[in-house]
Order: C-alpha cells, then structure tokens, then sequence
C-alpha cells in the first residue's frame, strides 16, 4: 500500500509541477484582449484564472462600452520547476496578471510575468512586460503587442529579451471557414556578458509567422453536434540562435543563453516548424454543453548537426452548466503526452504524459441606465 501510495504522490506532483500538461494549450493563442472587448461585466474563478470586467458605459449613461478587466493568469503552473541553470534545478514561483481597459472596438492592455527563485533571495531574478493595442470589430480583429523580459544583472548576465507578434484575423462566421488569422513573430536576445572566445557582439534572433483556420464541417444551425477543424502551422528561423523560440512575453525567457552554448561556443541557426491539428466536438442540450477536441502535434527542429521530430498527442474537454441567464459553471480537463521522437535517422520511445483540470465559475452581473 505505501508502494501504491507513493507512485499515487508521484504522480500528483508531476501533475500538478511539470508543464507538459500544458505545451499544446500554450500554442492555442489565449487573446486577453479581445476578450475584454468583447466580453461582458462578469466576473470568472477558477484553478486556472481569476479576474473580472466591468463596463462603466451604463453609470455614465453611455451607449459605448468602456470596460476595466482585470485577470490571474496561468495559476495551474504558477510554481514552475522545468528550469536547469548550472546541473541545478531551479523551483520557482511565476505570478502572470492582465489588466486592460477597452473603449468601443479598441483596446489596450498591459500583462507582466514575474520568475521568483524560491531558493534565492534574489526576488524577481527575471521579470518580463508586454503592453498591446488591439481593435475587435465584427468581420476583422487586429492585436499588436510589444514584450521585454530582462533577468537580473548580476545573477543571470542580464540578458533582455524584446520581441512583437502582430496578428491580424478574419471572422467569417459563416459557411466553411469561420475565422482565419496570421501572426508574424520577432525576437530578438541581448547580453551584458562578453563572450571570451568569439568576442563577438552578435545578437540572437527569430523570425517567423503561423497560420490558424477555423474550419467549420458542421454548425448548430443544421446539426445537433458542432464539428470543427481549428488547425495551425507555424514557422520560425532562429539566426544565429541556438533555439528559434525567442518571445520575451514570458520572463523565463531571459534565463536562456540563445547565443553561446555552456563551453563559450557559438550557436548556429535554427528552424523550428510545427502542425497543430485538432477536431472538436461540441453539444449542447438546454443549459448543458460540452465539447472535446482530442488533437496531434508535429513538431521539426532543425538545428546545424542535429534533426529532431516530435509528435505530441493530447485530448481537450469542456463541461458547461448554465443553471440561471447569469450564471455559468465549468469543468475543462486537459491531457497531453509525447510518445516518438525521431534523432536524425535513430528512433527513440518517449513515453511522457501530463494533465491538469481547471474547475471555474462565470457569474455575469447586468447593470441597467438608471437600476444601479
């Protein structure tokens, strides 16, 4: 039984700390502030996220949205332990928060992400802050966020990190394609640290874009079950960066050496390609919906010598009660695991696995001209 009991312990830690459960969800964008544009005076809680928007426009005796949101973001993975600095793991607390202010159709927004060593006194040792302007009209959305992440001086080298993904969407809502996006991508790494043997001022960067379409095979309008196609390619070429994933809107990002390998030595360029392909299926009966999106991911990076492959599987679900107009509860659960991963022309068996579960709740609260 304590056998039994401490695979059972083990296992809930790697749930719980290890952020595989997430890596596919993270490519899904999560676009902040769109959604306080247009979103409604609610407020949300759940093990993944807190926060709240408000529209003033009804105590101003306005017609035009003006709404204040605030959110917790990422709480599912806010104690982090994937970083290895030096043959030593790092076991860190990452605060993520979102506040934004939209009038009408526009938006601005400011989000930051903390890294804590809980192990050093040194607190933040790297932080990281993005600010975004962004537009929502009913065909077309645009979002245009600028981030820097910087880690401390004397702690990491003080590497600063700034990088921008502009995306710009299509929404069709209606006939085959129901939305259609592309997003460019720049990031670029700088260092206080001078290389001893290249002596180079070289700085790592990224270029790169994705494509994301929402491909509707059927909709609630003709059929009890709703199947769509949300499927996104993405390409990104890394000069002179050891990994082609430069985006300073996370704070770890700055605790990477993109340039310079542990021994000194120079990096070479990379190229990181990846398929996100998933089905989703959704229901809905009176106040009930669900839907579950079981999906793949094809993962290629290229780097000078070496080629790597990977295929991640996951599976995503959703439970929604609306039991009052106002009032929401949910249940979403995610699951994700890397099985085969290809080394050049050597196959190697990668059996890992991840979960989380987020349990949430949405009360809506309506504010009427003159009932207030």
């Amino acid at each position: 039984m304590r056998k039994v009991a401490n695979i059972l312990l083990l296992i809930l830690i790697f749930l719980v700390f290890n952020s595989l459960a997430f890596a596919i969800d993270d490519i899904v964008d999560k676009d902040n502030l769109h959604n306080l544009i247009e979103g409604v005076t609610s407020s949300r809680a759940g093990t993944d996220r807190i926060g709240t928007i408000y529209d003033f426009s009804p105590l101003m005796e306005k017609n035009t949205p003006f709404k204040l949101g605030f959110t917790l973001l990422d709480l599912s993975h806010i104690v982090d332990n994937k970083t290895v600095i030096g043959d030593q793991r790092i076991f860190a607390f990452l605060p993520k928060g979102f506040i934004g202010l939209s009038y009408g159709i526009f938006g601005i927004g400011y989000q930051f992400s903390l890294y804590n060593d809980l192990s050093s006194n040194k607190s933040p040792i790297a932080h990281s802050h993005s600010l975004a302007l962004g537009i929502a009209m009913e065909k077309y959305r645009f979002n245009l966020p600028i981030s820097v992440s910087i880690a401390d001086k004397n702690y990491y080298g003080g590497r600063l990190s700034i990088s921008t993904t502009p995306k710009f969407s299509f929404m069709f809502r209606g006939g085959l394609m129901n939305e259609f996006s592309i997003s460019l991508h720049y990031g670029i790494q700088l260092s206080s640290i001078t290389n001893e043997i290249s002596k180079t001022s070289i700085a790592p960067m990224v270029i790169g874009f994705s494509l994301f379409g929402d491909i509707m095979l059927t909709r609630f309008d003709n059929y009890p079950v709703q199947i769509s196609l949300p499927v996104k390619l993405a390409f990104y070429y890394g000069i002179e960066s050891r990994w082609a994933t430069i985006d300073a809107g996370y704070a770890e990002d700055s605790l990477t050496n993109y340039l310079y390998d542990d021994n000194g030595g120079r990096s070479s360029s990379s190229i990181r390609i990846y398929a996100l392909l998933p089905a989703k299926f959704e229901a809905k009966l009176g106040a009930i919906y669900v839907y579950a999106m079981p999906r793949l991911m094809f993962e290629c990076d290229i780097y000078k010598v070496d080629r790597l492959y990977n295929l991640h599987y996951g599976m995503e679900g959703e439970l929604r009660i609306t039991p009052v107009e106002n009032m929401t509860f949910g249940l979403t659960a995610y699951g994700e695991g890397k099985s085969i991963m290809k080394k050049n022309a050597e196959f190697e068996i990668k059996n890992g696995f991840g979960a989380g579960l987020d349990v949430w709740g949405i009360w809506r609260y309506f504010l009427c001209k003159g009932n207030y």
